[in-house]
């Protein structure tokens, strides 16, 4: 298994992370992040990170925990399927510690999967029919 983070697994322009923000069908939400995806029509999943100055003070912090998220997601990328996906940082995020954002990220990728594959059953099954 390839635990590379090349060019081909990041969102790398405005409009690929606009693609995401406007039409985003998943998201997984704490009180520190947010993550917000949507397929994609490539064969592997691609990773933007937002980790604004506003709400993590810190460029230490700042860069943390684009390192961590971006480790966690090459451990976890073959579960997510082929999602485009955007982490937002909010406000206390910087606050953690690395085990706790490892953690944190862990249960992220999780969730995100889980709430991915909801989407694609309800759009699968389509509408339901009526037996009036």
């Amino acid at each position: 298994m390839d635990l590379g983070f090349s060019p081909e697994q990041r969102l790398l322009t405005p409009a690929q992370f606009k693609n995401v923000f406007d039409g985003a069908t998943c998201k997984a939400s704490g009180p520190n992040i947010l993550l917000l995806s949507r397929h994609n029509s490539q064969t592997h999943a691609r990773l933007g990170l937002v980790i604004a100055k506003k709400n993590v003070r810190h460029a230490v912090d700042r860069n943390k925990i684009k390192r961590i998220a971006r480790e966690s997601f090459r451990h976890h990328r073959a579960e997510l399927d082929h999602l485009d996906i955007v982490v937002l940082a909010r406000k206390g995020l910087g606050e953690l510690d690395n085990a706790a954002l490892h953690s944190l990220f862990q249960d992220m990728w999780r969730r995100l999967n889980k709430a991915a594959d909801k989407y694609n059953r309800s759009r699968n099954s389509g509408s339901p029919s009526s037996n009036a």
